[in-house]
């Protein structure tokens, strides 16, 4: 089947390049984070750093092993927790981490 012109093969390899630029992108806004905490060694910018890459990098990885282990049913499950704990981290950053 035919999406815009393009075959099946075509948009999978279109979403792989997506989602490696995406988890390219993200590591590197993650070690800026991790340089920002390296000069100020604030906890807000260490839970950033780690936040960005729980919701980019490590995301990533966590939905390819799962492919392999997971069933097709709770495929979504471990990468929504992984996002999900990357957006608390996050939270922690901006909200917690500057009362103290």
């Amino acid at each position: 089947m035919e999406f815009a012109g393009l075959s099946d093969e075509m948009w999978v390899s279109v979403k792989i390049t997506a989602h490696l630029a995406q988890t390219g992108l993200g590591l590197v806004i993650a070690a800026l984070a991790l340089v920002g905490y390296r000069r100020q060694r604030t906890r807000s910018m260490l839970a950033l750093a780690v936040g960005i890459s729980l919701l980019t990098f490590v995301s990533y990885l966590v939905t390819l092993a799962a492919v392999r282990v997971v069933p097709p049913v709770a495929l979504p499950i471990p990468s929504t927790l992984t996002e999900s704990v990357g957006l608390l981290s996050i939270l922690y950053a901006i909200v917690l981490a500057r009362r103290r």
